[in-house]
């Protein structure tokens, strides 16, 4: 073992040690939570005061600094005992990681010492009725000194737990993104997300009724996360999916080990020693394994690419290679993980079905994080790449018709 691994894994000991007790609470309370639809801010406050969404900040600015791949070791923990945190989180990492790309200076500094204090971000971004790209309903105008925001978002993951609120609208010069305090007078953010899974995370309608920042810090105005974020944001859905994975197998475990009844045309035999439940737990670890496999393995490509970017060597070329790649990734977690949650119920009759084990909620988190970005359209993109060299971001940014092509 080189002393860069053993540093390493030195670090991830330190990690998991500072979270292991609010992870713990966290698994602990996620079935009851689930149920109940009850919404975790003190928790989510707990991993920001833990200093949890300041892992990647550079430690000058108060945060841990930890690599990529130390990153995605801590966040399937966390997806492990309970999917709905990474993904309250993905945005404030996402724009964590832009302001880690941007060039030096005092704004940039601010905010990263921000984070670094504890302070999350939530994104506003999605509209239901435009293209969201090239045009938005939400305005950000002037009324005389002032600074106005008006408008509606939704699919707004976080911003219920957040600090600081981003979102972008039409202003004076075309598409700009804005910032707003929690709280700001005009700022309501609605938890009306209905979708059967991923259920606290609070994926619901953020209004802005006349909020007035013209006293907000705002952001960098080169804050793009590009093809990188892109790359990035679809990492964080594989993560929870390998996370949902590890909670499924070890929850199977625990029900199939505990469990004396055996069913009459079984081996009659206790369940752990019956060769189908064997088959059926071997099913579901194997798919833990190459999700967890495979969210690692993306993880490193992305901490490659992201020292790239910061030395200011990344391609074009790169930038794909990294992007179909995770799509390739993410179409297959998204299989092997939605069949080993419908397939675990075969360990144990309607008995597994019992509401207090919260099985359910396994495939209901898994067919949700896969809704987002459906395999259908991630499998054109690739075959596109593959047959013609197309760029997925760059077909994307250009507006380009893949139907009339």
């Amino acid at each position: 073992m080189t002393v860069e691994t053993t540093t390493a894994t030195s670090g991830l000991a330190e990690l998991s040690a500072r979270f292991a007790d609010l992870f713990q609470r966290i698994a602990d309370t996620a079935v009851e939570r689930d149920a109940r639809r009850e919404v975790p801010h003190g928790l989510v406050r707990e991993l920001g005061r833990a200093g949890f969404g300041a892992l990647r900040v550079p430690p000058e600015y108060g945060g841990s600094g930890i690599s990529m791949a130390e990153l995605t070791e801590v966040l399937l923990e966390l997806a492990a005992a309970d999917s709905n945190f990474p993904q309250i989180l993905r945005a404030h990492f996402l724009y964590t990681e832009s302001l880690l790309h941007a060039p030096d200076a005092e704004l940039r500094t601010r905010w990263l010492r921000r984070i670094g204090a504890g302070d999350l971000l939530g994104g506003a971004y999605t509209e239901r009725s435009t293209a969201n790209a090239s045009h938005f309903s939400t305005t950000v105008t002037h009324a005389g000194e002032r600074r106005i925001v008006n408008g509606e978002k939704y699919y707004t993951t976080g911003s219920l737990y957040a600090d600081w609120v981003i979102t972008a609208g039409e202003g004076d010069h075309g598409v700009t993104h804005v910032i707003v305090a929690a709280g700001t007078p005009g700022l309501e953010i609605v938890d009306d997300w209905n979708g059967f899974g991923q259920r606290l995370t609070a994926s619901g309608t953020t209004r802005f009724t006349e909020v007035d920042i013209t006293e907000t810090p705002q952001l960098p105005e080169d804050l793009t996360p590009g093809s990188y974020g892109t790359s990035l944001a679809q990492f964080w859905h594989i993560v929870a999916l390998a996370g949902i994975a590890r909670r499924l197998h070890t929850d199977v475990l625990a029900y199939v080990r505990d469990r004396k009844r055996y069913f009459s045309q079984g081996a009659a035999v206790l369940p752990r020693v019956d060769p189908v439940i064997q088959t059926v737990i071997g099913e579901i670890g194997s798919a833990r394994f190459v999700a967890e496999t495979l969210a690692r393995r993306i993880g490193s490509q992305i901490g490659d690419l992201d020292l790239a970017v910061r030395a200011g060597s990344a391609t074009e070329a790169d930038f794909d290679t990294v992007e179909i790649d995770v799509y390739r990734a993410q179409v297959s977690v998204i299989d092997i993980v939605l069949a080993a949650a419908g397939r675990a119920f075969d360990v144990g009759g309607a008995s597994a079905l019992d509401a207090t084990e919260g099985w359910d909620r396994h495939w209901r988190n898994a067919r949700t994080l896969a809704s987002h970005n459906p395999t259908p359209h991630r499998l054109v993109s690739i075959g596109d790449h593959d047959l013609n060299g197309t760029s997925p971001y760059r077909t994307w940014l250009s507006g380009i018709d893949l139907r009339n092509r």
